[in-house]
């Protein structure tokens, strides 16, 4: 009887059960009726929930009891009673108060109209846009003050970025990167964060803004917030794409024109011709034996996020394949990001990050210069009767005019790069009272790179040969922490007064720890299990290795009083001890301030038109430490030589220290205001700054009679930085159409203040071709960096032109010079050319650059482009010494013998060839190699449809092209190039791998 009780309760629990649950369905729309793709739909008190689809559609299983709470950014989080119903139609109401965008700030995010600083914010759908190794590409032309400066089309280069131009003259102009709160590692790479997994960028640029971050901040900050899991029903989404890379095929003399062009320069020169073009057909085409028309790049991205009210949780895994456009070369990278968050009771949570990653990389050679240089007689390989006693490594041809032979230099290059990191981030909020949390935040950061070099045993000719084999490993390991423990207060006071403090102290401990071996005469040339150390039988063996602690504790404090919305200060201090700097001048304070007036929210200020209206100003103090962690000591070095046949080891001076450095400082003004007009569908915001560094950290040479050698660390010059930065954007919907258009525009200036007593310009860039002269200066009240050499002017057309170009005595300026020679001025009038008539020639930092970002949706369609350009600047084309001059028999660019000066083309841009050119028309710096280096391009472009899938919330599918178009007038390979530092390599261009052309598809899905 007993059994049969339970029987009947189980089955009547099991029918309440079945009748208690219901499917739910109904479509959610904004107030005008247009659906909401996205929606949170949750019950509430449990895990149950789904999101809506591309038309607002959603369907849930629920009990008929059960509350439904639909939740979305920008509109008011909504809970309803299901009471039995099975439909329900939600209309999601406009949440103005959270229309005010959250933006991180350091050590905490707010809202941003508590905000007086300068920020820049990228959301982090934009940066997914761009397929790419590294998150930097896709800030270009998005972030007004931002310039981007590409590092060439090699697999997983990292570009630099430069925050409102140049602030220092020594070491690293790069910004500090934080992730999630922790700083990252001096000379982090954007490489280490999969573009995918990036939720939002904030990008500090004033003072006033990355104050907060002290001694790490003089280069600018950018805060990257990452994607973190959800309450709710599990999301899955998985993206996928794959490529193809290439350049733009640059066409060079064939054997015909090479030959044509190397015996008129002889001929030219009263010489006889060279070669004769009977022996020879249309030659080697280098182009097609060392280049690859098209390189694959695949990347794919798997994420999966959910969880409850109490626990939540993210997790994503990525690959990324870019091969090189060479048949060596190539970046691959696997990541991870796991995240879960805890609500261990109500006033306490728990945060923890893991992220591996794994990068495999083939360094790629820049092959670009040698492919355009060599002659196209000569042959690849050498002939079969010429291979008998050489190995795999010595078959080739060795080229006339000795430039290396680009395919032997693929053959033997092997190199192998092996990279681990693991990224920790704990973080620990204890509510202490409802408007006081303290903050204790541990980071970790592990990295271990390996790199092996071996070079094969050789020989092609006596210049082109290595005798004994060799192998070189490399194994350097970080062990990076930051620990942060800070106590903020954040209240509305009476709803008028917002107070939000914040105190804390912070350490920051980089510790790094390398180990190199190099040995020769391994036992095999293609073996490379006997690549090892322990298996070379040569003679030469040489270790060395080191390990290096830099420490920083630091105090921060900073406060923000906003009055009923009108009225907002911003004020923080920051104490810094380095242990880079003597233990008297460790101790760095950095502080600012800042005021914002919202003048739409005065009572006085009545408009329909204008929304927004904000006046701001900002002043603030960060520092650079950026020297060597040894720069204040004074260190020995050794050496070795040979003495009566012994080999004697010897000590030295090997640095000078300087006990009296001290911090590097950068001090920042800046004022602005943002507008927005007709709903906030057109926006405004335009900031002037002047950054002023202080007491720079270079590296100066003492006089001769000091006796001390080589440079010495000391706090000498000053560099002014100031610009302009405008961004511009309309943003509206019309039923089922949506338009985005933001512009940006931003201009710099940098120019050397006060310079090193004594010194009074920075020289860069020594040319042994030009006479060992230098291409770079940095004057004193000038623009940092110019480019200098001769001012020509014109071709001398005729002897008489030869013999009136004299001084005012009449002595002949250019002795040496023949019609069809380059006319060069003589500045002083003395009646000869020497460094004293060398002129300032151009400008490689743009007056202005910027860029264009258009986003459209139609439906299920959706377009997105991104142009970027620089106007108004120059490069400094150092591919003309040989390309267009055949200078020591080098080929040259199809076309040549159109361009260049002869009798019958007296209008010719370049002279007249000539081997000898005892002119200097290619072997002095001049205005011939400087050119507008201005461009617009085609930076991204993508063309997406959305579908609907059964049992999909989300299917897309997408067509993107990247650098597909260039406008420009310069006439080398990519006008976006840099070879070096900043200031010293800013925009010089000696035939860097170009920027490829990408074409992807890809597949979005989401579960």
């Amino acid at each position: 009887m007993k059994q049969i009780i339970l029987i009947i309760l189980g089955v009547l629990s099991f029918s309440f059960t079945a009748e208690a649950q219901n499917i739910i369905e109904g479509t959610i729309t904004d107030s005008q009726g247009q659906p909401i793709p996205g929606v949170n739909v949750i019950e509430k008190n449990t895990v149950n929930g789904v999101a809506s689809d591309f038309d607002g559609n959603y369907t849930i299983s629920t009990r008929n009891n059960a509350i439904l709470v639909f939740s979305y950014i920008g509109y008011k989080t909504q809970e309803i009673s299901v009471n039995s119903r099975s439909k329900i139609p939600v209309i999601m109401v406009t949440d103005n108060a959270k229309l005010d965008e959250v933006v991180v700030i350091g050590y905490g995010s707010v809202e941003k109209d508590k905000i007086a600083t300068s920020i820049a914010s990228i959301d982090g759908e934009e940066i997914s846009k761009q397929v790419a190794s590294n998150a930097a590409e896709a800030l270009q032309g998005k972030a007004a003050g931002v310039q981007v400066l590409s590092s060439g089309g090699s697999p997983g280069a990292s570009p630099r970025i430069l925050v409102r131009g140049v602030t220092t003259i020594l070491g690293n102009s790069s910004p500090l990167i934080v992730v999630d709160g922790v700083l990252q590692p001096s000379g982090t790479s954007l490489n280490a964060v999969n573009p995918q997994d990036i939720s939002s960028m904030d990008i500090l640029k004033d003072a006033a803004a990355s104050a907060i971050y002290g001694s790490r901040a003089s280069n600018g900050v950018i805060l990257i917030t990452t994607k973190r899991g959800k309450s709710g029903k599990p999301v899955v989404n998985f993206d996928f794409n794959y490529g193809v890379q290439g350049w733009d095929r640059i066409a060079v003399a064939d054997a015909q024109e090479y030959i044509s062009v190397i015996n008129t320069r002889r001929i030219n020169d009263g010489t006889a011709p060279l070669y004769n073009p009977e022996d020879y057909g249309a030659g080697t085409d280098w182009w097609n034996e060392v280049v690859e028309d098209f390189a694959p790049v695949v990347n794919a991205n798997l994420r999966a996020s959910g969880g409850s009210e109490k626990i939540k949780y993210g997790a994503s895994v990525s690959f990324f394949d870019q091969q090189s456009n060479y048949n060596k070369g190539y970046y691959q990278r696997v990541t991870g990001r796991f995240n879960i968050d805890f609500e261990l009771s109500d006033r306490v949570t728990l945060k923890q990050d893991i992220s591996p990653r794994f990068e495999s990389y083939e360094n790629t050679p820049n092959l670009l210069f040698n492919t355009l240089r060599i002659d196209p007689l000569t042959p690849v390989y050498v002939s079969q009767s010429e291979r008998v006693g050489r190995n795999e490594y010595s078959i080739f041809g060795l080229s006339e005019n000795l430039v290396p032979n680009p395919v032997a230099q693929l053959a033997r290059q092997f190199t192998e790069n092996k990279f681990f990191g693991l990224f920790s981030n704990t973080q620990l909020n204890f509510k202490i009272t409802p408007d006081i949390t303290f903050t204790s935040q541990l980071g970790l950061n592990v990295t271990s790179l390996t790199w092996e070099v071996f070079n094969p045993e050789y020989f092609i000719g006596p210049n082109r040969q290595n005798e004994i084999n060799n192998y070189t490993k490399n194994v350097t390991q970080n062990f990076d922490y930051v620990v942060n423990n800070t106590i903020a207060f954040d209240k509305t006071i009476n709803k008028k007064h917002y107070l939000n403090l914040l105190g804390g102290i912070l350490f920051d401990s980089e510790n790094t720890n390398y180990l190199r071996g190099y040995a020769d005469g391994l036992p095999s040339n293609t073996d490379q299990n006997l690549w090892q150390l322990d298996a070379a039988e040569g003679e030469t063996i040489r270790a060395s290795g080191n390990q290096g602690t830099q420490n920083i504790l630091s105090g921060v404090f900073r406060t923000i009083y906003s009055y009923d919305r009108k009225y907002t200060i911003n004020a923080s201090v920051r104490v810094d001890q380095s242990s880079r700097f003597p233990k008297e001048n460790r101790i760095g304070i950095f502080s600012s301030a800042s005021f914002a007036w919202d003048v739409d929210s005065e009572d006085f200020f009545k408009s329909e038109t204008v929304n927004n209206l904000r006046l701001k100003i900002g002043i603030g103090e960060v520092g650079n430490q950026n020297i060597n962690r040894d720069g204040a000591d004074f260190t020995i070095g050794s050496d070795d030589y040979v003495l009566g046949g012994q080999r004697v080891v010897s000590n030295f001076l090997g640095q000078f220290g300087n006990p009296n450095l001290k911090w590097e400082t950068v001090k920042d003004k800046n004022f602005g205001f943002d507008l927005g007009v007709f709903n906030n569908e057109l926006t405004l915001s335009a900031e002037y700054y002047i950054k002023t560094s202080e007491d720079l950290l270079n590296q100066v040479e003492l006089p001769n009679y000091t006796g001390v050698p080589g440079t010495v660390a000391q706090n000498v010059g000053s560099v002014e930085s100031k610009g302009i930065d405008i961004a511009l954007g309309y943003n509206k919907k019309w039923n089922d159409f949506t338009l985005g258009l933001n512009l940006t525009v931003s201009s710099n200036e940098s120019k050397a203040v006060e310079l090193a007593p004594g010194n009074e310009l920075i020289l860069g860039q020594r040319r042994p071709t030009l006479g060992n002269r230098f291409v770079k200066i940095t004057e004193l009240g000038e623009v940092v960096g110019l480019f200098q050499g001769y001012k020509t002017d014109g071709i001398f057309q005729n002897q008489t032109e030869l013999n009136s170009h004299t001084s005012e005595n009449g002595k002949v300026v250019q002795p040496n010079a023949q019609v069809g020679d380059l006319r060069f001025v003589d500045q002083n009038g003395d009646g000869q050319l020497n460094d004293e008539d060398l002129v300032t020639l151009g400008n490689p930092f743009p007056d202005f650059f910027g860029g264009l970002n258009l986003n459209m949706q139609y439906k299920k369609i959706d377009l997105s482009m991104q142009w970027y350009g620089t106007f108004g600047n120059d490069v400094y084309n150092g591919n003309l010494e040989y390309i267009r001059a055949g200078t020591q028999n080098l080929n040259v660019l199809a076309g040549t013998t159109d361009v260049v000066w002869t009798p019958t083309n007296t209008d010719a841009k370049f002279p007249r060839l000539t081997e000898l050119d005892r002119n200097g028309n290619y072997k002095n710096p001049s205005d011939l190699f400087i050119e507008d280096g201005s461009y617009l391009r085609l930076r991204n472009i993508q063309l997406g449809y959305n579908f609907d899938v059964k049992g999909f919330q989300k299917c897309r599918f997408y067509v993107s092209g990247q650098n597909l178009i260039t406008i420009t007038d310069y006439s080398g390979f990519d006008p976006e190039v840099q070879s070096g530092g900043i200031i010293d390599g800013l925009g010089v261009d000696f035939g860097r791998n170009p920027v490829s052309k990408t074409y992807l598809l890809g597949l979005n899905l989401t579960l």
